[in-house]
């Protein structure tokens, strides 16, 4: 599967990459929204991973390029936002997300919500939520 990681932390995007290659994916990264949207125009994707909280353009405009670009692909929002903006990533949903993932998260975690989200497995019409 084409795998789409857009995140600031380049620890956890270089961690992640290699957690969703070792998977299988094949796996392209960005560290900000602008230079991700850039590349989903020429690279078509079947997942989005995307932090929700970002320098140059969040998260929720990464999701809207996709769902206007791509409308095949999933899209699962992660954030370590915390107070206020937490509530932000229980809003994803709404806006189209997939699935959200509060950082922090097991590798394994990530995993089992791709594989539920793109798998066979059935997500009963409500985004997947962890609380890592």
């Amino acid at each position: 599967m084409r795998v789409y990681l857009i995140d600031d932390d380049e620890a956890l995007r270089n961690g992640l990459r290699e957690v969703l290659e070792r998977a299988g994916h094949e796996v392209r990264v960005a560290e900000n929204g602008l230079s991700a949207r850039r590349t989903l125009r020429d690279w078509p994707v079947d997942l989005v991973i995307c932090d929700m909280l970002m320098p140059d353009a969040e998260g929720f405009e990464v999701l809207r390029t996709v769902r206007t670009g791509s409308p095949g692909a999933k899209f699962v929002m992660i954030s370590g936002a915390s107070g206020e903006l937490s509530g932000f990533l229980d809003r994803a949903p709404m806006l189209g997300a997939d699935a959200v993932l509060q950082k922090p998260f097991a590798p394994q975690e990530l995993l089992t919500l791709i594989d539920a989200v793109c798998g066979d497995a059935t997500v009963s019409g409500s985004p997947v939520k962890s609380m890592g």
